[in-house]
């Protein structure tokens, strides 16, 4: 595959093997090409050249129907649900020969049937608005699984799980290409993942392919190597103790609601003190974004204060306030 934005060359000369029944990892650092090969394959990209061969036949794919159609699906890094819809009703939509009239009676018991065979077990009738992140992925991969797809492309798909739930779902679909269900290829950047559950791995920098090969010959510093370019991997850096100064700012039971008007933000309370790094951690949805969207004057707080320098702060989107 080679494809070009104008003068830049996002893939130059890239080729992958997926086996079949092989859990194939795709690594590389933002940029190096990972998204716009699979994009390709997928068809939302036409490659400047180069061709996707399925049982040594080459294959014309215009878009993700085309894709659809040989078998081809991909889960990306954030849903595509519709909230609003039940599982049931997700699985339904998603499918090309959907007729106008639904004879719904029908759909469920091809369903029940359908669900019977999968490793992840949900409720069909359970609206997916009230579903935790690692149910409503696991209704992403049903979704392919539902559309017959048995080549599985998987773009960042534990972005926004926790550790327990990114094990559960690879490990299910690990499960399920060890018994020749499935063929799964994953973009991801947590070595760990690819360590725990790759079967194969190809690494991608600057639009080239930098390194190949079966995961039971390489170690995690050995993909990182890879990744970044001949550059010798050293050991982390010690932690310096290192005296802090005043406090700059200070939040005292900051309370936020999001755009649906619930609670995002309950009584956070945190100083950041001069010469010192802060870190806000969380998986994906758990009010980040709103905090810090409070503080750069693009969200009202709806109980707290906030304090820059010891005195009241207060800002708008309008007139946002700069004070070191």
């Amino acid at each position: 595959m080679t494809k070009r934005f104008g003068s830049l060359v996002a893939l130059d000369d890239v080729s992958l093997t997926l086996e079949p029944g092989a859990f194939h990892a795709l690594l590389g650092e933002n940029g190096a090409g990972k998204s716009t090969l699979v994009k390709c394959v997928i068809g939302y990209y036409t490659p400047d050249r180069g061709a996707v061969v399925l049982g040594n036949v080459g294959r014309a794919i215009r878009g993700p129907r085309d894709a659809h159609a040989l078998g081809i699906g991909m889960v990306y890094q954030h849903f595509t649900l519709v909230p609003s819809m039940t599982v049931a009703e997700n699985l339904s939509v998603a499918r090309s020969d959907l007729r106008m009239v639904i004879d719904w009676a029908a759909e469920h018991r091809r369903m029940r049937d359908f669900i019977k065979d999968m490793p992840f077990k949900v409720d069909l009738t359970a609206p997916v608005s009230g579903l935790a992140a690692g149910e409503k992925q696991k209704v992403e991969i049903l979704k392919q699984l539902y559309l017959d797809c048995r080549i599985l492309i998987l773009d960042e798909p534990t972005s926004v799980l926790t550790p327990g739930e990114a094990d559960e779902i690879l490990g299910l679909l690990r499960e399920m290409t060890r018994a020749g269900r499935l063929s799964v290829l994953m973009i991801t950047h947590k070595l760990r993942e690819v360590v725990a559950f790759a079967d194969e791995v190809t690494v991608l920098r600057r639009g080239q392919v930098a390194g190949r090969g079966r995961m039971e010959t390489l170690a995690a510093q050995d993909l990182a190597a890879m990744m970044i370019g001949g550059t010798e991997i050293t050991a982390p850096a010690q932690r310096i103790g290192q005296a802090t100064g005043q406090v700059r700012l200070r939040l005292d039971g900051l309370c936020v609601e999001n755009d649906k008007g619930h609670t995002a933000v309950k009584n956070v309370s945190l100083e950041v003190h001069a010469g010192e790094i802060v870190g806000i951690a969380g998986v994906s949805g758990n009010g980040q974004t709103d905090l810090v969207e409070v503080l750069a004057g693009q969200r009202e707080r709806s109980a707290g204060t906030i304090t820059v320098h010891g005195e009241p702060y207060s800002a708008t989107s309008a007139t946002p306030v700069c004070r070191g």
